[in-house]
């Protein structure tokens, strides 16, 4: 305030009227500085003693001016920084340097404590420090978002089996991911900016599979698929794809999270049962010629239409192969006769007559017998025997001869 009186004394201006001006210009700065709720903007002498207050402060602190000014800085400082000569240090910066910024954590009134961004600058007269003007906000929820984004890049960085990246409204690549540059081979540098059908064979890429899963996926609200994707080298793995749409507090689309994993080794496992299957039902079905022109089938276990259509294969390859006038079709092994059973059974008959052969149904107990009554399933000209035995009768008379006549033939 002296260096202003002295400005206008210079300038002829009555002292009276001069101390009156720098009076109003004082109050509107601090006008000013009450004004400013978001920050703290304090005043502390030359040791560090709280000289002034204000709204913005008491917001941040919770101290009412009558309760702190006249005591140390320190009161707003951890204990332990207290104790250590923090506040001391950085007066002592601010007095050398002319500022004084660091960031760290404060205290407030009740004891809790906030990430604080501090600004000290020394206050000059004569060319001499005669306090420091002390301005801080509360950084708190920032430092939170800052550390849960780094503890999310982190744990991206940590998952190494995965493709976790983020895909923007229209499918282009905006963050890449260690486990996608495990599973893809690219670096980040390679496919930001790009579109995630890079990643797609090129029959799929031709057919927009790309573009419709995104449709669904911000459709539906989520997508979930498996098929075959590409690597950098070209090759081609099973890929499982999870797409999940990033929407804004309006619903507005912003984007896509994608997570792809690799599954072609369970694929290929998966593949390889079935086929072990596939192998273990036709060990269990075997077709055997018992007697020349003479086939039998033996039914055995549930049977379903993906394995009748198999039998039925295999039974007209055989039929052909070895021109077979008569098979039977022995159903003694087979639980329990449904519907379906009974169709798929007539259709393997059917084709077999389609060929010059005749069949003969063996196996039939009392309750199968019961069953088909009761389904009203109707066997047509399809002749029946309960046993195997009189099956084999049966069919040695339909091609002309008897057991006698015959020698079986070595299986």
């Amino acid at each position: 305030m002296g260096g202003n009186l002295r400005t206008f004394q210079a300038r002829g201006v009555p002292m009276g009227y001069a101390g009156a001006v720098v009076s109003d210009e004082l109050s509107y700065y601090q006008q000013m500085i009450d004004s400013i709720t978001e920050y703290e903007v304090i005043r502390l002498d030359d040791n560090g003693i709280v000289q002034s207050w204000h709204a913005g402060a008491e917001r941040l602190t919770q101290y009412t001016a009558e309760e702190i000014i006249g005591r140390p800085v320190s009161v707003f400082y951890p204990p332990e920084e207290a104790a250590s000569g923090r506040v001391e240090q950085d007066l002592r910066i601010a007095r050398d340097t002319g500022r004084c910024e660091s960031e760290g954590w404060r205290v407030r009134k009740d004891g809790s404590q906030f990430w604080a961004s501090t600004l000290l600058t020394p206050i000059h007269v004569h060319g001499t420090v005669v306090g420091y003007v002390k301005v801080s906000r509360d950084l708190t929820e920032r430092r939170e978002q800052q550390l849960a984004a780094l503890g999310a890049e982190q744990m991206l960085e940590a998952i190494t089996d995965y493709e976790v990246i983020r895909l923007d409204r229209d499918g282009y690549v905006r963050s890449w991911s260690p486990g996608a540059s495990r599973l893809k081979q690219y670096t980040e540098e390679e496919v930001l900016g790009h579109h995630v059908s890079m990643f797609y064979a090129e029959e799929d890429v031709r057919d927009g599979l790309a573009e419709r899963e995104l449709a669904t996926a911000a459709r539906e609200g989520r997508f979930e698929t498996e098929g075959w994707r590409v690597r950098k080298d070209g090759s081609r793995f099973w890929a499982n794809v999870t797409l999940s749409p990033i929407r804004d507090s309006t619903g507005e689309l912003l984007g896509y999270v994608k997570v792809a994993r690799d599954l072609s080794e369970r694929r290929e496992q998966e593949q390889l049962v079935q086929r072990q299957r596939d192998e273990i039902l036709e060990l269990s079905t075997p077709v055997i010629q018992v007697w020349d022109k003479i086939l039998v089938l033996p039914v055995i276990g549930t049977l379903d239409s993906l394995r009748a259509a198999r039998l039925t294969d295999g039974l007209l390859e055989r039929i052909a192969r070895d021109q077979a006038e008569v098979v039977i079709l022995d159903i003694s092994g087979v639980p329990a006769i449904d519907t379906d059973v009974a169709q798929h059974l007539l259709k393997t008959v059917e084709a077999a007559r389609l060929m010059g052969t005749a069949s003969v149904l063996s196996g039939v107990r009392p309750e199968t017998a019961q069953a088909i009554v009761h389904l009203g399933i109707e066997l047509g000209t399809l002749r029946s025997r309960n046993s195997l035995r009189d099956a084999l009768q049966l069919a040695l008379q339909i091609v002309g001869g008897t057991a006698a006549e015959r020698e079986p033939v070595d299986v």
